[in-house]
């Protein structure tokens, strides 16, 4: 029973470590592999949120495969890109000077087809309030009565009595 777990733990990671980077994906849904890099002093148009400082593997050596190993670092750590890209030299096991590409992993805030819309007070629409009641009028025995409870409201009605109370609005 003891060894069953660490053994149904490795086999529920096995097929996550077999995937290739080409085919994994960053939290916004791209390709690890499309990841965006941004290069240092270039204005970034999306809100994002920094996770950490990430390097290139030494031992790359093109442009191409310095790219390669700084987003497979990014993908590695969660990042949807990498701002602040730049290459720089840094000393090596043997004493000698390499090339790499170092930058910072972010996550994007909000995606870039999004429109941005102003927050509003209320989100949820509410129910309108019911309008006062009516009062009513009730028929008595006598006609000289009706007609002077039916005349007494047209005369003192005010415009606007059945409608609902305006509320003051917020700016």
């Amino acid at each position: 029973m003891h060894r069953l777990l660490p053994t149904a733990a490795l086999v529920a990671l096995l097929p996550l470590a077999c995937v290739s980077f080409k085919d994994k994906r960053t939290p916004s849904g791209d390709f690890c592999s499309d990841m965006s890099v941004v290069p240092a002093g270039t204005e970034v148009d999306r809100e994002y949120h920094r996770l950490q400082p990430i390097q290139s593997d030494p031992k790359a050596r093109t442009e191409a495969e310095r790219l390669e190993s700084l987003r497979k670092s990014a993908c590695s750590v969660g990042a949807d890109a990498v701002i602040e890209a730049v290459n720089e030299e840094v000393r090596g096991d043997s004493s000698a000077y390499t090339m790499v590409s170092s930058g910072t992993a972010v996550i994007w805030l909000r995606h870039a087809s999004t429109d941005l819309k102003p927050l509003s007070l209320t989100t949820k629409k509410t129910a309108e309030p019911a309008p006062p009641a009516a009062p009513s009028v009730e028929p008595s025995a006598t006609p000289s009565a009706s007609a002077s409870a039916s005349a007494a409201p047209a005369k003192s009605a005010k415009p606007g009595a059945g409608k609902p109370p305006k509320l003051p609005t917020k700016p």
